[in-house]
């Protein structure tokens, strides 16, 4: 067989490799503006052109090093700060900086001022990707503010030690670490700052750390903390208690207080949960409360997940009432029949969430929907669903997202099917990253 000659790149292709080499490593001079979605600030440089800079806060003049360049956007690292900002504080994970991982861009921000910094992109996401109509009916009930979760607003507190959830990568050595900022090379961490007190015990650290003959190179690692006191580790060869002795559970138990009453969620250590030691009451709580579900309601949950929402809304509605829940994942799907298991009222599906799967389900619910609640991933339920949403014609929709952009683009979409914004909140769940999370009610305009 004859073998195919090897195609030569365009020069059309050639030269936008060169343009997208010409200026990285350049250190320009800066006076750093607003912030924008994704964690760095705008600035432009000499010429006009706009710059997103990291590791900086708006007011602060800054030497910045390029670390790329498209057509006419640059961005760039703050390498030296001229003239700082009264928000700037010591980073609480120095390793997340300039050339360092990701994860932590904010680490160097007061949490007060973090908390401001979201307020500002939210706003902005708002207006820039939903639409004038859309900001100005937020203006209309008060706007947005990013609420701390509880015990995250102390005077003082630098918000370490918040997160129960850590991915790690192991190098060849194995040490483990994290990707630079959107990278491949691999940094080896010496602490986790971030991470949940009965993680950061661990010792997954330590030159001589007994993990590393758990673990093997190249390995994607996983660190979960589901209680206070409890830790675990779980990578290819199965999932290890804090001792370092493999467990024989399929899943783990992950308690949630919720309005007062405990729940036990059990959920595989592969399994998605939230990162913020209280994020799972925080966002149970609101969604709650926002979808106002009474006994012997109607409930339509999209994205469900193992179960987070859907358990509260099953004990809302009662034995007299519907739920019925659809969840793309599998493992999630039978992690939530698990929890669901003292409510047999609350029906759950695994399948694609389409306009079209969203009209089955509220076919098989048996009834109209007093509430559609949905939690979507990052990139948001976009247009076809969330109109499909609307064509339910509920009094009630409940939006949870952790994107503003994607936020405001459903958002955007739901009010133009026929709902009007009551309430938007926001929490900060995720301290010294741009992450944030939204949950908004909507009712029938």
């Amino acid at each position: 067989m004859p073998m195919r000659a090897r195609r030569r790149p365009s020069p059309q292709r050639r030269a936008r490799a060169r343009a997208a080499r010409e200026g990285v490593g350049e250190v320009l001079e800066l006076r750093i503006g607003e912030p924008a979605h994704g964690g760095a600030c705008v600035a432009r440089d000499t010429s006009g052109r706009v710059v997103f800079v990291r590791h900086t806060l708006p007011g602060e003049r800054v030497r910045a090093r390029v670390t790329s360049v498209r057509n006419t956007l640059a961005w760039a690292d703050a390498i030296e700060i001229v003239e700082a900002s009264d928000d700037r504080v010591s980073a609480v994970w120095p390793q997340a900086g300039p050339s360092g991982v990701g994860g932590g861009e904010l680490s160097h921000v007061a949490p007060p001022a973090q908390r401001r910094w979201k307020e500002h992109v939210i706003a902005g996401q708002i207006r820039r990707v939903g639409g004038e109509a859309l900001a100005e009916a937020v203006a209309a009930i008060g706007g947005v503010r990013v609420a701390p979760a509880p015990g995250d607003g102390e005077p003082g507190d630098r918000l370490a030690h918040r997160r129960n959830r850590i991915e790690l990568v192991i190098g060849a050595d194995g040490a483990p670490g994290m990707h630079v900022y959107r990278g491949k090379r691999l940094i080896p961490l010496d602490s986790m700052p971030l991470s949940a007190p009965a993680i950061a015990g661990l010792g997954l650290f330590d030159n001589d750390s007994p993990w590393r003959r758990v673990w093997a190179p190249g390995e994607r690692v996983r660190a979960l903390s589901p209680t206070p006191g409890s830790a675990y580790v779980v990578c290819a060869s199965g999932v290890y208690d804090a001792d370092a002795r493999r467990t024989g559970s399929g899943t783990l138990a992950w308690p949630v207080e919720i309005r007062g009453e405990e729940h036990i969620y059990r959920v595989r250590p592969s399994g998605f949960w939230q990162t913020h030691v209280r994020g799972a009451q925080v966002l149970a709580e609101e969604v709650l409360g926002a979808a106002r579900a009474g006994t012997g309601g109607a409930v339509l949950e999209l994205y469900s997940g193992a179960g987070l929402f859907t358990v509260p809304l099953a004990r809302a509605v009662g034995e007299g009432g519907r739920l019925a829940s659809l969840e793309g994942d599998e493992g999630a799907v039978a992690d939530a029949a698990d929890n669901l298991a003292p409510f047999p009222w609350a029906q759950t599906f695994i399948g694609g969430i389409d306009a079209e799967g969203v009209a089955e389900l509220a076919g098989g619910l048996g009834c109209p929907p007093d509430v559609v609640v949905a939690d979507p991933p990052r990139a948001g339920a976009g247009r076809r669903v969330c109109e499909g949403m609307a064509a339910l014609g509920a009094p009630r929709l409940v939006l949870v997202s952790c994107d503003p952009a994607a936020g405001a683009r459903d958002l955007r979409a739901l009010t133009g099917a026929g709902y009007r914004v009551e309430s938007l909140r926001a929490w900060d769940l995720f301290p010294h990253t741009h992450h944030v999370e939204m949950v908004a009610a909507l009712t029938r305009a």
